[in-house]
């Protein structure tokens, strides 16, 4: 297997493509390393193993797949050409599609107002218990990403009322301001802080939203994120 550090440095050449690959590849034990011409897959474990794709035509991708194991059922950030060829003559136990944000290097920011503290493990049950994505989230998911992802939270009387934090390709995620208090800025503020610490971690920030997600596709673009392309995560069965 060709080491990460080779990996990263061809992921690195084309860095809005691979945005997703590249933040997962960098924060997750990589376990396998397929590299066909141009193109290339890698395969990782966080909570599941997934595998991703960095390829740019049909001949490449075709090639890479008949290089899998049978057993292989998780994929991530799969392109929308790409899904016909993963899932051909293969069922599917689920899927989310979501579009791809990111904001520019030249997008300022204006700090916000609002005291933003860390997440905690002891928010956990409580970040799960009212996540609109329970179904797609495990507790040693969210678990290992308050203890290893940028995060923010804001509270009121002590009580967590919004949050946010970097999933396991670095994308800012799970955003929730409870709908109580909803309205005065809270989610703005989160997302604010989440990309400072992007940047200051020399990353470009970027989101992975559902297009029926309004409210956040409206948030992120209001701050400049710019669209990049659609995404799909799969489980196959």
């Amino acid at each position: 297997m060709q080491k990460t550090e080779n990996v990263l440095t061809r992921l690195y050449r084309d860095p809005i493509k691979n945005l997703s690959i590249t933040g997962f590849a960098e924060n997750n034990n990589i376990t396998a390393v397929k590299v066909y011409k141009n193109s290339l897959y890698l395969k990782g474990t966080s909570d599941h193993s997934w595998i991703y794709f960095s390829c740019g035509n049909e001949e490449e991708l075709c090639y890479l797949i008949n290089e899998l194991q049978d057993n292989d059922e998780y994929f991530a950030s799969l392109e929308d050409w790409m899904l016909p060829h993963v899932t051909k003559h293969k069922n599917i136990e689920w899927l989310l599609t979501t579009m791809r944000l990111y904001l520019p290097a030249k997008a300022r920011i204006e700090r916000s107002t609002f005291r933003i503290t860390k997440l905690s493990l002891e928010d956990l049950d409580f970040i799960l218990n009212n996540s609109n994505y329970k179904n797609f989230l495990s507790v040693e998911y969210l678990q290992e990403r308050i203890q290893k992802s940028y995060s923010a939270g804001i509270r009121e009387n002590g009580k967590l009322v919004a949050w946010g934090l970097t999933h396991d390709d670095g994308a800012l995620g799970s955003l929730h301001v409870l709908e109580n208090h909803r309205g005065n800025g809270y989610g703005k503020a989160i997302v604010t802080s989440l990309i400072e610490q992007c940047r200051a971690g020399g990353k470009i920030p970027f989101a992975q939203i559902e297009e029926k997600n309004l409210p956040a596709l409206g948030l992120v673009r209001k701050l400049g994120f710019k669209e990049d392309r659609r995404v799909t995560w799969i489980k196959l069965k």
